[in-house]
């Protein structure tokens, strides 16, 4: 007779998603070797439910079948029920959104997964009603009908389980192209991309409406300025949108509208983090203070509600809130009019932010000035600033959305990223402070014995950061090294660069695993090289091995980039959008431009900002292109001998600070002075 007892076992979890389920009465187990383990021993299949804590839907179908009694005991009964929090365990949720898809349905969360007790996936969906409706079967139905087909019909479910795993495992197994792909793909792609645009609105496609940073991203360094302009347009749409809060900062995972007004409320670290970097750019090349402003309000709403003291930025903002999406976010005619007594200012306020006696979302008001895209003259926005104020007080005495306080190595690198290319962009030096402040933050509690950790909330996670987890944070150790000179983020470069060769380096020597050697739970490490929201750990290692060729000379880190390019160039070009950070990376191998810099003793002992110190040649080196490049510097005493050729012949001659611009292996001449530097591209320009 068999003695197993099973019972919710997420009680102990440090996942503020898995808290949210601990009193659920399903059995629930977290992802581990016992739930297979007690699958194999009871002859039952898995049920997998992945999702995390700003999920609305995950919340709904939690509400609506996880706490039902009786949809419980039929997955009690039938089912060894495991909760995956997808923030934790990318790599998991990533094999089995995949597996999903590859059956023809549509991925999103929370994902269900019914998978055999070795781990391979049968079927599967998203999000099931308790009951039949919007054309998908109840859950109670789906399970009771898994259930008699795993008892009755088993080796139909082998099968085409054998299938799936056959068609995943081959999934990673890209063959090396012969050569690079042309130089021209990347604009010529930008360029096919433009006729996805909504010409009017801005964004790729319909509704709903993604930011898609990755490939906004790529369009702004490889596009002409048709595809710049459409980009420029996308931002200020959904900076003047409903997307964008506009009390407190900050801008919300998606649009579900066209119009970017109806946001999806829930805030997420890593699209505020990418648009940070994107606008960067977006002002270099429009000088729109419109751009400025959102990014100085965005770092702020970072700094003031998802920092987490001591260890980083949280992961998200839950878009519910005493049970009602958006709830926290919206506001009733009344309530506005309560709010702000002064009836011109009340009429300003309502026709720049569109704020109607009906409402503009089913009877409440998203604030919104998508209907007037630029500001307004200074007076008159220090007026609306005054109201906003005023409301933002009032709306911080309503009950907040509950908040993820994972603090994530992929995202938290994404966000020192924004930090340095805000600084960078802006020569905002308190901006650069902050992005180290976060970095020693960040590597403070999830550097643990020379390894980065996954996560950290309250404890830091066993398990070894995903592989997008240290390609984004070498890429903000990188970046701050370029910005600061200060070697101590060189040594944490180079950290994180032998973790990734050692660790997740595929034997081909072209790829990377998605996760570290040592984690053995997950029944295939895949080699992942597509976008997501997120940009491909693939596309980030390629920039980073270029910024470290142009920092050492080290043809080693040119040559495995080159093999990286090799190795995806098939899915490059047959699928442009899923693979636009890749892309970007080929633009910086074949156009993008670099630049040295050399330093005086007494410039470095007092950074000065005049023109003809190196920093300053940096700034208006940035403030020409539009473009923040690969930095090396040159410093009084260094051993330039590992450099190659030509940088060692430039260094050679340097009496005073200077700014060396360089494309590929050839570079101009030195420059000493910022209007020079026009002369110095268009030269350079005409011989790489």
């Amino acid at each position: 007779m068999n003695t197993i007892t099973l019972s919710n076992r997420l009680g102990e979890s440090t996942s503020p998603y898995l808290q949210q389920h601990k009193d659920n009465p399903v059995h629930w187990l977290p992802w581990g070797e016992e739930a297979f383990r007690l699958a194999r021993e009871l002859d039952r299949p898995i049920l997998l439910s992945s999702g995390y804590a700003a999920c609305h839907w995950c919340h709904v179908m939690a509400h609506e079948s996880f706490e039902n009694p009786e949809i419980a005991a039929i997955m009690n009964e039938h089912f060894i029920n495991v909760k995956v929090d997808r923030e934790e365990r990318p790599d998991v949720d990533h094999l089995y959104m995949q597996a999903l898809r590859m059956m023809g349905e549509q991925g999103g969360w929370p994902l269900t997964m019914f998978l055999t007790p070795d781990g391979t996936p049968f079927w599967g969906g998203t999000y099931f009603p308790p009951e039949p409706r919007y054309g998908r079967p109840g859950f109670a139905q789906v399970l009771r009908e898994i259930a008699r087909v795993w008892r009755e019909q088993r080796e139909k479910i082998l099968e085409h389980a054998g299938k799936l795993d056959a068609a995943l495992k081959e999934q990673s197994r890209d063959e090396a192209a012969s050569s690079l792909p042309p130089a021209e793909l990347p604009a010529q792609v930008s360029k096919a991309l433009v006729q996805y645009f909504d010409p009017e609105k801005g964004g790729l496609g319909g509704a709903p409406k993604f930011p898609q940073c990755p490939a906004l991203d790529l369009l702004l360094h490889a596009g002409n300025a048709t595809a710049r302009h459409h980009v420029h347009n996308t931002l200020r749409h959904m900076a003047q949108g409903g997307i964008y809060d506009h009390l407190g900062g900050g801008f919300a995972r998606y649009s579900t509208d066209e119009l970017w007004l109806v946001p999806h409320f829930e805030k997420m670290l890593y699209d505020n983090a990418q648009l940070i970097t994107t606008m960067s750019i977006a002002w270099l090349q429009t000088q729109e203070e419109l751009f400025r402003v959102r990014i100085e309000e965005t770092i702020a709403f970072m700094e003031r509600e998802m920092r987490i003291k001591g260890a980083g930025y949280a992961a998200s903002f839950d878009a519910d809130s005493e049970g009602e999406e958006g709830k926290f976010y919206v506001f009733t005619y009344e309530e506005l009019k309560r709010l702000i007594p002064d009836e011109q200012d009340f009429q300003l306020f309502a026709q720049v932010y569109d704020v109607q006696p009906r409402g503009n979302w089913e009877g409440k008001i998203i604030l919104n000035r998508r209907h007037a895209l630029e500001l307004l003259d200074a007076e008159t926005e220090e007026r609306l600033a005054r109201i906003r104020q005023r409301l933002f007080e009032a709306r911080a005495r309503r009950i907040p959305p509950a908040r993820d306080d994972k603090v994530l190595a992929s995202w938290n690198g994404l966000a020192i990223t924004a930090l340095v290319h805000a600084g960078l962009a802006f020569d905002q030096a308190k901006w650069l402070a902050l992005a180290e402040e976060r970095m020693q933050e960040v590597l403070g509690v999830l550097l643990v014995d020379g390894t980065l950790r996954q996560s950290f909330n309250r404890t830091v996670s066993d398990t070894p950061a995903t592989a997008d987890g240290v390609a984004n944070m070498l890429r903000a150790a990188l970046l701050l090294f370029e910005a600061t000179a200060d070697p101590a983020h060189r040594d944490t470069a180079d950290l994180l660069l032998r973790q990734m060769m050692d660790h997740y380096l595929a034997e081909s020597g072209d790829a990377f695993h998605y996760t570290h050697e040592s984690v053995a739970d997950v029944p295939l490490r895949q080699i992942v090289a597509e976008d997501d929201a997120m940009p491909s750990y693939h596309g980030v290692m390629v920039e980073n091995l270029l910024h470290l060729h142009h920092l050492t000379g080290d043809a080693a880190h040119r040559d495995l980039a080159e093999r990286i390019l090799k190795r995806f160039a098939r899915p490059m070009s047959e699928s442009p959008l899923a693979y636009a950070t890749l892309l970007k990376g080929l633009w910086l191998w074949h156009e993008g431009t670099k630049v040295v810099l050399a330093h005086e003793e007494e410039e470095l002992a007092n950074a000065g900002d005049s023109r003809e110190t190196a920093r300053g040649l940096l700034h208006a080196f940035i403030r020409h292109t539009a473009l923040i490049p690969p930095i090396a510097h040159l410093k009084p005493g260094d051993d330039t001998s590992a450099l190659p050729p030509h940088l060692q012949a430039a260094a050679a001659t340097q009496q005073r600070p200077a700014l060396i611009a360089c494309r590929g292996q050839t570079c101009a001449m030195p420059v000493h002075t910022a209007a020079n530097i026009p002369d110095a591209l268009e030269l350079l320009r005409q011989t790489a």
